[in-house]
């Protein structure tokens, strides 16, 4: 880029308050105008945005800017897959497949506000026959299939043992239940 700057402080000038004697033209409202169709000796700024020094634009370096762009755009895009994987294997991957418990069922029964979902509690066998500790858990699940539910409410209060087989989830979400424990599949214990 070629420059030449013959006049002291050339950006930082107010040329509303020159002269018009100095070699310009005013303009209607009195300020003055350069005029380059004369030649007054003094030099116009010139502006190159050619070749510099006979340089290639390719062989120049890639501008800072366009640069902190691209790396701005490939941090996010990293930070967004980050986070769909993540919450893909919160919701939507089981940590444990095929967990089974085994125990009666006390209570099968339709919850939700938006999302109605069967929600069921089970007393654990193993937990009623421990005599030397206290009570400590039931077994909280959700089913998320209708007909299962339904066939496992003729086991509510029964007195008849159900083997549950889960699959337990780190999250929940409302359309599957309000547990982690998702019931899969149930057999009757004779």
């Amino acid at each position: 880029m070629k420059f030449d700057d013959s006049d002291k402080d050339y950006f930082l000038h107010d040329f509303s308050k020159d002269n018009v004697s100095d070699g310009g033209m005013a303009d209607t409202a009195g300020q003055k105008v350069m005029d380059n169709s004369t030649d007054t000796g003094t030099k116009s700024p010139e502006f190159d945005f050619g070749d510099t020094d006979g340089q290639d634009t390719e062989d120049m370096p890639v501008k800072p800017r366009r640069r902190g762009k691209r790396i701005l755009i490939w941090f996010f895009i990293i930070i967004i897959c980050a986070l769909g994987l993540t919450v893909w294997i919160r919701y939507f991957v089981p940590y444990v497949t095929e967990s089974q418990s085994t125990g009666f069922v006390t209570l099968v029964e339709k919850r939700g506000i938006v999302f109605h979902t069967f929600e069921g509690e089970m007393v654990s066998e193993s937990q009623l026959a421990d005599t030397q500790r206290v009570y400590s858990r039931d077994v909280y699940f959700s089913i998320p299939d209708d007909n299962l539910a339904r066939r496992l409410q003729q086991y509510q209060g029964s007195g008849t043992p159900v083997r549950l087989t889960f699959k337990r989830y780190y999250g929940t979400l409302p359309w599957r239940g309000a547990s982690n424990n998702i019931l899969v599949s149930f057999t009757p214990v004779q």
